[in-house]
């Protein structure tokens, strides 16, 4: 869809938005509205910007393109939900808890056939991405986020090895008293509580999820201890994660025919090899801050086990086996250090990070673990120094120059060798660096311009390296992806309004895309040369006192540049995307919230040929909520429908699906209800 074709569509939505009254932006108004909280905000948003900045910066001198977005209370089901408003990110929610929502920005990301790629993922400073670059959002509590910042362009390679963008997650304040929530649909209940003495919190949830689909069941449970504590002029923050999802059960994605037909069937194969996935998690993360902010030591450890059946037997003597059995062990250090001379300020960082992996495959005999066809090691290693410098010059412009050097090790040890499995054991290394500058001018007091420049690199994950498309072991030949971008902008602010627009150019080489993808068992190949260039916008705009009003579009034409696919859009990524929200106070005090959310997304291709696509789809969702405060406690209730006229859409695409099953629907109309009540102590 052209962008000038999609015009009309923002004025049916701003109709329809009206009459349904407005949702999901009292998150919005209440970021527009406490702008007494800006310089803290500020802060948190600046360290984001530059990954070893501690000193507060307004969003408007930033030198980067950065979007912030104060989160509100409602529940989310999955990471995709909190982030449908960010401009340049595209969350696709794939209604299927086995293969996590796909996250892509600017098109980094858009291969993922699980969890997170190519963006990195930070919660509350702390890196959930692992040293090559995989994360899994799926394990944070979602309940205890505050806000979430999201950054684009050269900068963000400054953060190592995560190219496509940063994504940072905040905690809010530690509890003081207890939270019990509890929200249900047709298809699943949610239940969390929450308990705290304001510097020590406690958080419990489960999840039971039934699905819209046959075998498309889910079991999550989490659970989050953490703690606050002040020596003489330095803070210590802990946490320890723990979730465990016992049950994630796997329906696949339905062929062309298969979803124009019925939508929520079920892929015969699912039920014939029994797909599905469990999974645990257990981190242990260390923060310590001094109050003036000069420096900073982090240290987090953890462990991840996997356990997933694919829709294959894989009993061939030479294949990995159906059966994947994954412990992962990860641990990292980082320390920084701000160092100032004159006008120019100085950061330097450290980080090391290491990942081992444990992998196992079985046969799968129709869903019970079988004979052993895979047996091996591998480990990642990492070690990153930082430099950042700032300066700002008589004439108002600000400066930003910083650089990034990393050496990644990859390690392989093969234990399962046999005749018709030879030895697939194997190392690689790479040193290489990330390097971005920028500057940033006020037009006026409101009104500043940006731009940026820099080049970044991005590896293939372990996980990716596991499978070959033809031949066994380990694939070795990847080669990480490297890119330079250009990335300029306007920003505005003015008293509660808050605009901007952001146009990028993006040129990779290398660039990591699936080769094939066959019954959850996915292979890569690197791509000669690929190119993005596209624009983004933001609006948070109080109509009335009563009426808030935000709206993102994003506008991407991304495309492979060489070979026989030049000129091809890359497959998975959308061109067009519009969101417009609306939130209605009717009596000024927040007491009882209208809203709705209207979406529009462009078609997907399904392949590096653009020979399939999924159509465009337009969602409509609305709620209304209420609160209310009695003696030392607080009430909210919320009525939600997402999906309002029950459109059938794909939420995510399969790419390069060898067997054709590329489409997974989108979750039907549903409604939603919760309550939450909140004893608070003095």
């Amino acid at each position: 869809m052209h962008p000038a074709q999609a015009l009309p569509l923002l004025s049916l939505s701003v109709f329809c938005c009206t009459l349904f009254a407005p949702v999901t932006l009292a998150q919005n108004q209440a970021a527009v509205q406490q702008n007494d909280k800006a310089a803290e905000e500020a802060q948190q948003l600046e360290r984001l910007v530059v990954s070893v900045q501690q000193q507060a910066r307004p969003w408007l001198s930033s030198v980067a393109a950065v979007s912030r977005l104060q989160l509100d209370e409602d529940p989310a089901l999955d990471i995709a939900a909190l982030l449908r408003n960010m401009p340049g990110l595209q969350a696709d929610q794939r209604a299927n808890f086995a293969q996590d929502s796909r996250i892509s920005l600017r098109g980094f990301g858009s291969r993922s056939s699980f969890g997170v790629r190519g963006i990195e993922v930070l919660f509350d400073g702390i890196p959930w991405s692992t040293s090559d670059g995989q994360s899994q959002p799926s394990s944070i509590p979602f309940e205890q986020l505050s806000s979430v910042e999201v950054l684009r362009g050269p900068f963000a390679a400054l953060y190592g090895n995560a190219a496509g963008g940063v994504l940072t997650l905040h905690s809010k304040t530690t509890l003081q008293g207890a939270s019990l929530q509890h929200q249900q649909s047709a298809d699943y209940r949610q239940h969390s509580l929450q308990l705290g003495d304001g510097q020590t919190e406690l958080y419990l949830k489960k999840l039971d999820h039934q699905g819209y689909r046959v075998h498309n069941s889910a079991e999550k449970r989490q659970a989050a201890l953490r703690s606050s504590y002040q020596f003489d002029e330095v803070r210590l923050n802990w946490r320890y994660d723990w979730s465990d999802d016992p049950l994630l059960q796997d329906p696949l994605g339905l062929t062309k025919t298969e979803f124009s037909t019925n939508p929520q069937q079920t892929a015969a194969v699912a039920s014939l090899f029994n797909s599905r996935k469990s999974s645990a998690q257990r981190q242990l993360s260390l923060q310590l801050t001094p109050e003036d902010n000069d420096w900073q030591f982090a240290a987090w450890q953890g462990e991840r086990d996997i356990t997933q059946f694919l829709a294959f037997s894989g009993d061939a003597p030479g294949a990995a086996g159906g059966v994947v059995a994954l412990t992962r062990h990860f641990r990292g250090l980082k320390a920084q250090q701000q160092l100032q001379f004159g006008q120019w300020q100085h950061q330097l960082a450290l980080q090391l990070e290491e990942n081992t992996d444990q992998r196992r495959g079985y046969v799968n005999q129709r869903g019970v673990a079988g004979d052993l066809r895979r047996d091996e090691s591998g480990k990642v290693s990492n070690s990153e120094i930082a430099w950042q410098t700032e300066y700002q010059t008589d004439a108002l412009w600000r400066l930003h120059l910083g650089s990034r050097l990393s050496r990644i090790r990859f390690a392989v040890e093969d234990y399962f060798i046999q005749a018709a499995n030879p030895d697939d054991s194997g190392q690689s290394s790479q040193q290489l660096a990330a390097v971005a500058m920028g500057a940033s001018y006020p037009v006026s007091e409101q009104l500043h311009f940006y731009f940026s420049a820099g080049r970044g690199f991005e590896t293939p994950t372990l996980s990716e390296m596991a499978y070959q498309v033809n031949g066994n072991g380990l694939n070795l030949a990847l080669k990480p992806t490297r890119n330079r971008q250009l990335d300029m902008g306007l920003k505005w602010q003015q008293q509660q309004t808050q605009a901007s627009i952001d146009w990028f150019y993006i040129q990779s080489r290398d660039e990591l895309v699936i080769a094939q993808s066959v019954g959850g068992r996915t292979s890569y190949r690197n791509a000669a040369q690929t190119q993005r260039t596209g624009a983004e916008l933001l609006l948070l705009h109080p109509v009335t006192e009563q009426l808030q009003l935000q709206w993102s579009s994003t506008l991407l034409d991304a495309s492979f540049a060489a070979d026989s696919t030049a000129g091809k859009n890359l497959p998975g990524v959308a061109r067009v995307q519009h969101r417009l929200g609306l939130s209605y106070d009717p009596f000024f005090d927040q007491s009882w919230l209208l809203g709705s959310n209207i979406s529009y997304r462009s078609r997907l291709w399904t392949d590096d040929i653009n020979s399939m696509a999924a159509d465009s789809s337009t969602l409509l969702d609305i709620k209304s909520s209420w609160q209310a405060d009695w003696q030392q406690s607080h009430w909210s209730w919320w009525l939600a429908v997402d999906n309002l006229t029950d459109a059938d859409y794909a939420g995510a695409v399969v790419v390069n699906q060898a067997n054709g099953r590329s489409f997974e629907p989108g979750t039907p109309r549903q409604f939603q209800l919760g309550f939450r009540v909140q004893l608070l102590l003095d």
